[in-house]
């Protein structure tokens, strides 16, 4: 996974963390002063204060949220996983009604290995864990007293064990099932470059991007030459076998900024933020030599065609793909296994030149 596909995943899983603060606090705090209402009405005092306490600290926790637009999504999250714990903690000391109280440790896993992921989730966990055996220890010197025994206290963290394991597996099993389904959304299964709607998406991003900051931007567009020739000669399984080679190659020489995609075919696109057609030559033009000097079973020879562009503030995307696309069919059309920079001169070389669908 490529930078930039890391900072997505981050972002999205930003914006899914935020959305559950907002859902968590307002249920949980709505909750929290009905059952505040409650005990007051029945003359528990003390219960009723600290439930409202904790109510009113998690809605200032979001309000602060809301005012950093999400910036201090981690003094959130620890607010409410610390809270949590506080709330537990005197839950479990009061018993709630007919001492279920202690029930209420089973939402914690879930909780905090959604906010923390797997491995700062287990230290959260553990937390809980050691501050219900302090109390079960406060309980047995008499310093405490709390309304469950000590077989009791076993039992239930005997089963919150359980369900920390399975919560532990189960967001382990999600993140990599995300990743898998994410991967195949996004690649082509054969070479593991983006494919045609995620190599647009990030071409997109990077015009968007250009024309903010008025960054340099350029396009390189190549095929594998003779391509037909070479199914037609040592059939598709080999032809995939060069295009997989051939792109496994590029994938170690290029920078980690640029990308890499399938446009259609034996057709790829790379592009290459910060870099002026200048600068993609070169790059192309190393690709080049690199794919040149492979070796595929039987076949004598493997090279690319290269159309390099650069993009021009204001102009569309077609616009940009098209200028790459007619680079490249000059550099097909002066022989082959060469790089060609998209100037005014490619566009006499296209008369007959049937245009791609370029969306």
């Amino acid at each position: 996974m490529s930078d930039t596909d890391n900072k997505n995943l981050i972002e999205e899983t930003h914006i899914d963390k935020i959305r559950l603060i907002y859902s968590f606090t307002i249920l949980g705090a709505s909750a929290l002063y009905l059952f505040s209402f409650i005990h007051f009405i029945g003359r528990e005092y003390f219960i009723a204060w600290f439930e409202a306490i904790i109510a009113t600290g998690a809605i200032f926790n979001i309000i602060l949220l809301k005012l950093s637009k999400g910036r201090l999504i981690n003094v959130a999250e620890n607010f409410i996983l610390i809270g949590t714990i506080i709330l537990l903690t005197g839950i479990i000391i009061h018993g709630g009604i007919a001492n279920t109280a202690i029930y209420w440790i089973y939402t914690y896993p879930l909780l905090s290995f959604f906010f923390k992921g797997n491995r700062a989730g287990l230290f959260w966990n553990i937390l809980l864990i050691a501050v219900i055996i302090s109390l079960a220890i406060l309980d047995y010197l008499e310093i405490l007293n709390i309304p469950y025994t000590f077989p009791e206290i076993r039992q239930a963290l005997s089963a919150y064990v359980v369900i920390m394991v399975l919560a532990y597996v189960f967001e382990s099993a999600l993140l990599s099932s995300y990743e898998k389904i994410k991967k195949l959304a996004t690649t082509d299964p054969l070479t593991g470059a983006y494919n045609r709607y995620q190599l647009f998406k990030k071409l997109e991003e990077e015009i968007e991007r250009s024309n903010r900051y008025g960054n340099r931007l350029s396009l390189i567009m190549f095929d594998i030459d003779n391509f037909k020739s070479i199914n037609d000669t040592y059939g598709h399984h080999i032809g995939d076998q060069v295009l997989k080679t051939t792109i496994e190659t590029i994938k170690r020489y290029l920078r980690r900024a640029d990308i890499l995609g399938r446009f259609g075919g034996e057709e790829f696109m790379i592009i290459c933020p910060d870099v002026d057609d200048k600068g993609a030559r070169n790059i192309a033009e190393k690709i080049r030599k690199l794919v040149k000097d492979l070796k595929v079973e039987n076949i004598p020879e493997i090279t690319i065609s290269i159309g390099v562009a650069e993009y021009t503030p204001g102009e569309d995307i077609t616009e940009f793909i098209k200028k790459a696309d007619i680079a490249l069919y000059s550099a097909k059309k002066k022989g082959k296994n060469r790089v060609e920079i998209y100037n005014s001169d490619s566009i006499c070389l296209i008369p007959v030149r049937k245009e791609k669908q370029l969306a």
